[in-house]
């Protein structure tokens, strides 16, 4: 049995909506708590707005994608904050129709069609090209993958998988 294993982790890079939502959170804290000494209920505000930005908006807005090749399967997962951990999305290699490069020819043939896309990628297009999937015919995946992750799912749906 001809089994392949493979990890891969790349970390997103913060967008401009991430740095807003993280300025916005701290700017509120600090607000309703320099009320309190005029305001009680603002304290009360404050301690729920900062648990807020440590329990919810810090986590997801410093995520890392882990991408494993096991079984003719892509998994993909997503880490917050580098303590939790969430299983994104499960990609059999049978289902995929086309995994290429983002600036390949051969993404043109799928033009004309709708998909829903999922970037799960890290945004870091100056350092390298991200590679499109096109998943059951209605998914357009955006994924951050090395030369020798593709080269293992190319060797398992060999017809599929393109490096040009």
């Amino acid at each position: 049995m001809n089994e392949s294993y493979m990890e891969y982790m790349v970390h997103k890079r913060f967008t401009a909506k991430d740095r807003l939502s993280r300025i916005l959170i701290i700017v509120l804290t600090v607000f309703f708590f320099s009320l309190s000494p005029m305001i009680p209920l603002s304290l009360i505000i404050a301690a729920i707005l900062a648990a807020i930005a440590y329990f919810v908006v810090f986590p997801c807005t410093d995520l890392e994608y882990e991408y494993l090749y096991c079984d003719k399967q892509i998994t993909v997962d997503k880490i917050m904050a580098k303590k939790k951990r969430k299983q994104v999305a499960i990609y059999d290699t049978d289902k995929i129709e086309l995994l290429a490069p983002a600036n390949s020819y051969r993404l043109k043939a799928f033009e004309h069609r709708t998909f829903k896309e999922v970037p799960l990628w890290s945004l870091k297009e100056d350092e390298h090209v991200p590679y499109v999937m096109i998943y059951e015919g209605n998914q357009k995946v955006i994924l951050d993958l090395p030369a020798e992750f593709v080269k293992l799912v190319q060797n398992a749906a060999p017809r599929k998988v393109y490096f040009d």
